[in-house]
């Protein structure tokens, strides 16, 4: 049995119109089509949206729970988690909801209606996510003990690479199933493009600007600092890109 009736606006009989589910103003079948990719796609992007926002709140958790479990102290002032949670999950968030249909939207088989948008399996995935992120910012962070002590400069590099990693986070986030780095041409969009720009711009003048340095409590860091901000933001980037085939592969009950 069909799930929704559809019915012709133009040649269509009153009866039929009133009845069904769905009337088409013209009649043009393909009409079902664009809105079955436009369903499909507001759908994934809901998941996108919550799975990056799910997956960068844990690894702020896994950082604070990690650093105080080892004796670390805290590596994240309150300050710094508002900082992460208004630059680098705020914005990007909302333009992964605006991510443009991908490739094989209509591949994909119709999913149960019954099927939560975040699921086990989903968790599952973003836990691990979460603890690739939080595990290069506990890397950073105990860089900075090594060279700073522990102490402002420190909690810098945790923060500089926590709030780098998630910002890279984002970018992979763009589809479940589709590396960034398989050739697998997605769309672009410009939403997200504008979102990781600024938000990048914004985080690289709390480094540059002694006024917002003062305000969010961080101190000025070595030019050797920097490949190692960077590394441990990568790193957790090309290992959940590498590892997304096996996600897939695994088939979790979503």
């Amino acid at each position: 049995a069909a799930d929704i009736g559809v019915a012709l606006g133009e040649t269509g009989t009153d009866i039929a119109r009133e009845v069904a589910d769905v009337v088409l103003e013209k009649d043009d079948l393909e009409t079902m089509i664009v809105a079955v990719s436009h369903g499909r796609t507001i759908h994934r992007n809901i998941r996108k949206s919550l799975h990056f926002l799910l997956s960068t709140n844990f690894s702020e958790i896994m950082v604070m729970f990690l650093a105080t479990a080892v004796g670390l102290g805290h590596p994240l002032t309150a300050i710094h988690l508002l900082w992460i949670n208004l630059m680098s999950d705020i914005f990007p968030g909302l333009a992964l909801a605006l991510e443009p249909p991908e490739p094989d939207v209509m591949k994909e088989p119709p999913r149960d209606p019954e099927e939560p948008v975040v699921g086990t399996s989903d968790f599952k995935r973003i836990s691990f996510e979460a603890a690739t992120i939080s595990t290069g910012a506990m890397a950073a962070y105990a860089y900075g003990i090594s060279r700073y002590g522990m102490g402002v400069q420190a909690s810098t590099m945790a923060f500089q690479s926590l709030t780098l990693g998630q910002l890279l986070h984002a970018v992979s986030c763009r589809s479940e199933t589709h590396s960034i780095f398989s050739g697998e041409n997605l769309q672009p969009n410009r939403y997200l493009t504008i979102a990781l720009g600024g938000s990048l711009a914004l985080q690289s003048l709390t480094m540059i600007v002694p006024g917002m340095r003062a305000l969010l409590g961080v101190a000025p860091l070595g030019i050797g600092d920097i490949p190692v901000i960077a590394g441990t933001a990568l790193i957790p980037l090309l290992v959940n890109e590498a590892t997304k085939n096996l996600a897939q592969g695994e088939n979790y009950e979503k």
